[in-house]
């Protein structure tokens, strides 16, 4: 069953996905794919075929469900 980023993210930092998932950054501007806050740090877990938002300093944080997470440190 295909995950979703919130839900990636969410067991990767032990939260629950909703609390991911309602910590959107900027959604009309974040797309696809989609920025989330977690405590000061942005994170994305993009599909294979998505690039990185620029903007952001991102760094492989982890992966899980095949998929790669990556934080952003608060600027």
């Amino acid at each position: 069953m295909p995950r979703t980023a919130p839900e990636i993210i969410g067991f990767h930092l032990g939260m629950d996905w909703l609390d991911v998932k309602d910590g959107v950054y900027q959604p009309s501007r974040y797309k696809t794919p989609r920025v989330y806050v977690c405590g000061d740090d942005y994170f994305c877990c993009p599909t294979a075929k998505q690039k990185l938002p620029s903007g952001f300093n991102w760094k492989l944080r982890g992966t899980e469900y095949g998929r790669e997470i990556y934080i952003s440190a608060a600027e």
